[in-house]
């Protein structure tokens, strides 16, 4: 289950972001978010009932890791006969058209690859077993801390972004200095 968090209060926060480019933005988002999704899978570990071991210790936060828009355009111009390049491109063309849309940012937290399978089955129960919730008790428990951690970490991932890009334009300003300054000495000795 897929669960969605609209915030308020963070204006301020959201037009400084804006003033960082766009891929230094989205790397500052994935860093807090990181950072605040981390209460939240240390939790889950600590509920998610131990038969093996497995499913505690695979709780993991991560960048969203697959990209689907676009996939079923690939698939109708395979299913069409139309060839890999075909497909291929029309993928492209799928995710340039999508380009805009969607999050700016979002964090997956919950059981890995592997055991994820098995991590549904434990969560939701079957028809034989009992559901043996701990992600959502979990995100319940955390969710606050989790906000807090956005809102403190936000502004300083914020700040150490804009003076990074602060000194790499400085020496970027100082490179094109010098090599101005040799170029100048250059042309006067010959």
């Amino acid at each position: 289950m897929k669960v969605t968090v609209s915030t308020s209060g963070f204006r301020a926060l959201e037009s400084a972001l804006a003033e960082l480019p766009k891929a230094t933005a989205r790397n500052v988002l994935r860093r807090t978010l990181t950072k605040a999704g981390q209460p939240i899978a240390d939790e889950a570990s600590r509920l998610a009932p131990v038969d093996t071991g497995k499913l505690a210790g695979r709780i993991i936060v991560s960048a969203r890791l697959k990209n689907k828009v676009g996939g079923a355009e690939y698939a109708a111009a395979m299913r069409a006969g139309l060839g890999r390049q075909a497909a291929t491109s029309a993928l492209r063309q799928a995710r340039r058209d999508a380009k805009g849309q969607g999050s700016f940012a979002e964090m997956y937290v919950g059981p890995a690859r592997g055991v994820l399978a098995y991590a549904h089955l434990v969560e939701f129960g079957t028809a034989r077993t009992a559901p043996q919730a701990f992600m959502r008790p979990a995100w319940d428990s955390r969710k606050r801390e989790a906000l807090d951690i956005i809102r403190r970490e936000l502004g300083n991932e914020i700040i150490m972004a804009a003076r990074r890009l602060g000194r790499s334009k400085k020496a970027a300003a100082d490179v094109k200095y010098r090599a101005s300054i040799a170029a100048l000495m250059a042309h006067e000795a010959a």
